[in-house]
């Protein structure tokens, strides 16, 4: 493993530092499309769609720039602590399991709270439509959540085991 870190070191600079930037870069957009839609507001729909529209808004910045942005920096940590000997790891990459658990929580739970709203808003559902969106919907999540599931369980076997033998280097 060490000649590998060492024939390919620029490589990993570049991409410990792309997943940084990446990572930093989705957590300041995530911030400021909630400040931007907090003060846009829904003045001219019904309660219903306004609570349906907040919950898809806070479900597409979590899962898709919040999490995603902490797991990246959670992956330039790793890198990071690869390359570098002297290197200790931070606190994401310290607790990335719980926060790829946290991710695959709301991976799972986002496609059945996406059903539970959209029944409420147009509350026309047949059994039908349950199965299709079980099929196109729920069940891909599942898979994806359990994949995260897996890089939690990985994640928090490695890292003791990287630490270990730097140890004893």
């Amino acid at each position: 493993m060490n000649a590998f870190i060492e024939k390919n070191r620029r490589l990993l600079k570049i991409y410990c530092v792309a997943a940084r930037t990446i990572g930093w870069v989705l957590l300041i957009v995530a911030a400021v499309v909630a400040v931007v839609k907090l003060f846009s507001g829904f003045s001219e729909v019904d309660d219903r769609f306004r609570s349906y529209m907040l919950y898809l808004l806070c479900q597409q910045l979590t899962l898709s720039f919040v999490l995603l942005g902490l797991v990246l920096l959670g992956l330039a940590q790793f890198v990071r602590y690869l390359s570098e000997n002297d290197y200790q790891p931070g606190w994401i990459l310290r607790h990335g399991d719980k926060v790829l658990y946290l991710y695959a929580a709301a991976l799972m739970i986002a496609p059945v709270l996406n059903y539970y709203f959209q029944m409420t808003v147009i509350r026309n559902v047949s059994a039908g439509s349950l199965f299709l969106y079980f099929l196109s919907a729920v069940l891909p999540a599942f898979a994806k959540g359990l994949i995260v599931v897996g890089m939690a369980q990985i994640l928090k076997r490695i890292v003791p085991m990287i630490e270990e033998s730097k140890t004893l280097v």
